[in-house]
């Protein structure tokens, strides 16, 4: 069988339903969690990435197979504006109501384990690729634009969290030259996730300067 070649590039506005698939997939089961059902997901994770994206943040990648979005990632620290805020949480009370609201922020809060990239720093989160091509090379295809992303930007280092049960995407990233740094525990992550346990990995693009 021939695989069809895949295109790795910034995300664009037409991008969004696809994105929004992809993670929904990917993370079905922490993002219901948070936001709801699939079609509840699904809008929120459009509205949530709809503003950097429109203003033309190329940090959202996304991996294209035959004209259909087949696996996304997103490199942090990625700002909202002040109008873009607003207008997410607008949609989200309209949407979900404030209670749910109110939820879904400290579910977000608790996944991302507080993380905060320090300067100097690019930042992996939310890799996702769709089920009926997991094993194609696309995770990897993703992962080596980020780093060029991060390259062309002169990071230091490309970071992200992993959770510890995840054999599959450690692997993956101890074969593109990530190395764990730390562990860490969180009550709050097994509570509400079944995650207890978590590794950070770093890969160093250059050294620091003195």
């Amino acid at each position: 069988m021939t695989l069809l070649s895949t295109e790795v590039r910034a995300a664009r506005a037409a991008d969004l339903p696809g994105i929004a698939a992809v993670l929904e997939d990917a993370f079905s089961d922490k993002m219901r969690v948070i936001f709801g059902q699939p079609q509840e997901v699904r809008a929120a994770l459009e509205a949530l990435y709809q503003g950097p994206v429109m203003r033309g943040y190329d940090g959202i990648l996304v991996a294209e197979r035959a004209g259909r979005i087949v696996g996304t990632l997103l490199i942090e620290p990625m700002e909202y504006t002040e109008a873009e805020m607003d207008a997410f949480e607008r949609f989200s009370v309209r949407e979900l109501g404030l209670l749910r609201t109110l939820r879904a922020s400290f579910m977000l809060w608790v996944i991302g384990l507080n993380h905060t990239p320090e300067p100097g720093e690019a930042y992996i989160s939310d890799l996702g690729v769709a089920a009926d091509c997991r094993g194609e090379g696309i995770g990897r295809q993703l992962i080596e634009s980020a780093e060029a992303w991060a390259r062309r930007r002169q990071r230091e280092r490309l970071t992200l969290w992993v959770a510890e049960p995840n054999e599959g995407a450690r692997a993956l990233y101890e074969k593109t030259g990530f190395a764990p740094v730390r562990t860490r525990r969180s009550l709050l992550t097994r509570l509400f996730f079944g995650i207890a346990q978590w590794q950070f990995m770093e890969k160093r693009l250059a050294e620091p300067p003195v």
